[in-house]
């Protein structure tokens, strides 16, 4: 799943500009109804899997998809083991 996600992000940043700009050209209301539908087809034409919300997030250290902290890049499980080691600096347990 590692290899999918890394080419979805891949496929992301080669199409960003371009679905951006035809983006920008189909809300923009003040251009011609036919010059905005044609946007609109090029923009549909594009791969699927190109767009930003295919991607997710993964644990680095584990590959996990579920409940990955975003900052950290780590899913809660490996975060709790690494906090808990004294492996993360600056993060301590919550006093009680």
């Amino acid at each position: 799943m590692k290899k999918l996600d890394l080419k979805r992000r891949q496929s992301f940043a080669l199409f960003e500009s371009k679905r951006k700009a035809l983006q920008a050209v189909v809300t923009n209301q003040n251009l011609d109804v036919s010059l905005r539908w044609w946007a609109q087809i090029e923009k549909s034409k594009m791969p699927r899997q190109s767009s930003l919300c295919r991607v997710h997030n993964h644990c680095v250290e584990t590959g996990r998809s579920r409940s990955v902290l975003s900052f950290y890049k780590l899913s809660r499980l490996e975060f709790r083991r690494l906090a808990s080691k004294g492996s993360l600096p600056g993060v301590r347990r919550s006093c009680w």
